[in-house]
């Protein structure tokens, strides 16, 4: 029997590391206060199903196919989102290679800076994401959501779930994660994010989501699940097949601040679980998406780091 990728990737290296700190629960209890924001999470998914059917690299059945992917994944409330078409898509965002998106063995991991003003800024009044994957079918989507100008969110998906909502937690409660990164000689805020899908058994799958944490110089454990999957179910299909992107909802945007990603990287274990090292996305197994909402490229760093305006 060929060996398994058992143990976690190495952390990346961009930062200082010190012993990685589970705070599951200290989240969860977080999440558990948090109200339940039925509109967002209904919003949530009508704009995935809208990003697959319009996506331009795809002809016309990928795209059906995309989309009826996404139908599987997430139930009866896709299915009914279907035919309803909701304004924006992706503001500006990066899309790995057909290729690149299935070219790993048995593990995954994925982490950026999201550049991450809070407020937003500008005419949002409604639903943003910055978000990502790391690749694999049924990992996990950590991520940064706003809701107008004063109610911003971190928050986890993860697609191998029934049950996908798990963390969600108020920027309020992450001063410890909120940091800053320079880029073109400009500060930024970020908040670093570290998601990883890996094989620990034969047949058994583990999702993580970590976040960094700037006073106790090391990352911190937000949300882990472990599942039964297949290599096929981890490499086909319309989910995960992208990097970080700005998901919109609005027709138009105007004088937002500068929102983004830094220092995008991935890694991978071969199948024989072995690690790699982490490389910054690059544009050889990447390219960049705009649907002309608005959105203004500051500078991009094909195709690990860029920054948008409106």
């Amino acid at each position: 029997m060929a060996n398994t990728a058992q143990t976690s990737p190495l952390p990346p290296s961009t930062r200082p590391h010190a012993t990685i700190a589970d705070l599951q629960a200290h989240f969860a209890a977080i999440t558990a206060k948090v109200p339940v924001d039925h509109n967002f999470r209904k919003a949530f998914i009508a704009s995935k199903i809208r990003i697959a059917h319009t996506h331009p690299a795809l002809d016309l059945v990928a795209r059906d196919q995309a989309v009826q992917h996404l139908v599987d994944r997430l139930g009866p409330l896709a299915q009914e989102l279907r035919g309803q078409p909701i304004p924006g898509g992706v503001g500006y965002g990066v899309f790995y290679s057909p290729a690149f998106k299935t070219a790993w063995g048995n593990g995954t991991s994925f982490t950026f800076d999201a550049v991450c003003p809070n407020p937003p800024g500008g005419n949002v009044n409604t639903y943003l994401y910055l978000t990502g994957t790391n690749r694999a079918g049924l990992g996990v989507e950590a991520f940064v959501s706003y809701n107008g100008q004063n109610d911003t969110h971190f928050r986890v998906f993860d697609w191998s779930r029934s049950d996908q909502w798990q963390t969600d937690i108020p920027f309020s409660q992450l001063s410890n994660y909120l940091t800053t990164a320079s880029a073109h000689g400009h500060p930024y805020p970020v908040l670093p994010i570290w998601n990883s899908t890996w094989k620990i058994s034969a047949s058994t799958y583990r999702n993580q989501a970590l976040l960094y944490n700037h006073v106790r110089g090391g990352w911190d454990l937000v949300y882990q699940h472990d599942y039964t999957a297949t290599d096929a179910q981890q490499k086909s299909g319309w989910v995960g097949s992208w990097a970080p992107i700005v998901e919109t909802f609005q027709p138009s945007y105007i004088h937002t601040s500068p929102m983004g990603a830094v220092g995008t990287q991935l890694i991978s274990a071969d199948s024989n679980g072995h690690w790699g090292s982490w490389a910054l996305l690059a544009a050889s197994n990447s390219y960049v998406r705009t649907d002309n909402v608005g959105f203004h490229l500051q500078f991009i760093d094909p195709n690990y780091a860029f920054t948008v305006v409106s």
